[in-house]
């Protein structure tokens, strides 16, 4: 998936929108913002951004507790999509060859 981003005047009218403040709920910052997906491009998104998030509403919604790279490392695992380091290696052997015995 291709990540889409916002042109001048689509940002200018959603942060028209938004009343010039942040999306996050109980946030009353006025900028700078980030143009954020609330479905991570990741987990199937392929819209453009949905709304604007002050800087640090939008790391909290990244990487806080709950956050979308834990959200896209579950989607990962419950899928099948990423194994785990085990389970390569018995799949694929070591990379590693020995130089054997001299």
């Amino acid at each position: 998936m291709k990540r889409r981003s916002l042109t001048d005047a689509e940002r200018h009218a959603m942060l028209e929108r938004q009343g010039g403040l942040c999306a996050a709920r109980d946030c009353m910052s006025e900028g700078p913002f980030i143009a954020e997906h609330w479905v991570p491009v990741a987990l199937g998104n392929e819209e453009k951004p949905d709304c604007l998030l002050c800087e640090a509403c939008a790391h909290k919604k990244s990487f806080g507790l709950r956050g979308d790279i834990s959200n896209i490392a579950k989607a990962k695992r419950l899928s099948g999509e990423t194994s785990s380091q085990w389970s390569r290696r018995q799949l694929h052997c070591s990379s590693l060859r020995s130089a054997g015995f001299r």
